[in-house]
């Protein structure tokens, strides 16, 4: 079972516009084939419809009996989405979830880090970290015309980083002592 407070359902309820049974733009058919691409999984399986059949209660259902690794994964990607399609519904007080989409800012998600450590999930604290060096590297790459290619290893592309160049203009060089 995910640890998603009431709050944090509520929030995302209304983000995914699930009141009236249904999950953004989705179609029982489309909604089938984003789950089964991102999960590997059923959504229309029994155990995610002890709540109901709707779109709604089978995001739910899924919620209460798959883990945080995983009910996190399909948010993402759900947000992704949503924003891709402009589907998404405003929601006061989301800002800090759409920033982790974004995670550039090192300060939300040493803060979603931290969170995640008090409240017992390292899987949680350890992903939002993987995330953010992922793309802080592609960042990187970018600003140095290294390419990064998804086939290519990434000590490869670490290993290219510091014979690409000097830091992009506005960046400082992180000595190893800065960062104890």
């Amino acid at each position: 079972m995910a640890d998603l407070s009431s709050l944090e359902r509520r929030k995302l309820e209304r983000l995914l516009r699930m009141g009236s049974g249904y999950v953004l733009d989705f179609s029982d058919r489309t909604f089938s084939e984003f789950f089964e691409e991102h999960t590997r999984g059923d959504i229309d399986a029994t155990a995610y419809r002890e709540r109901g059949t709707s779109k709604a209660n089978r995001l739910r259902g899924f919620w209460a009996v798959e883990g945080n690794h995983l009910v996190g994964k399909v948010i993402q990607a759900l947000i992704l989405y949503g924003q891709a399609e402009n589907c998404l519904r405003d929601e006061p007080g989301l800002t800090i979830l759409n920033a982790t989409v974004d995670e550039r800012n090192f300060e939300t998600v040493a803060q979603h880090v931290r969170e995640a450590i008090v409240k017992n999930q390292p899987e949680a604290a350890l992903d939002r970290l993987h995330t953010f060096v992922i793309k802080y590297v592609r960042t990187l790459c970018e600003q140095r015309g290294v390419e990064v290619n998804r086939d290519k290893a990434w000590h490869s592309i670490f290993g290219a980083l510091p014979v690409a160049s000097q830091p992009a203009t506005g960046q400082k060089n992180v000595r190893p002592s800065a960062l104890e």
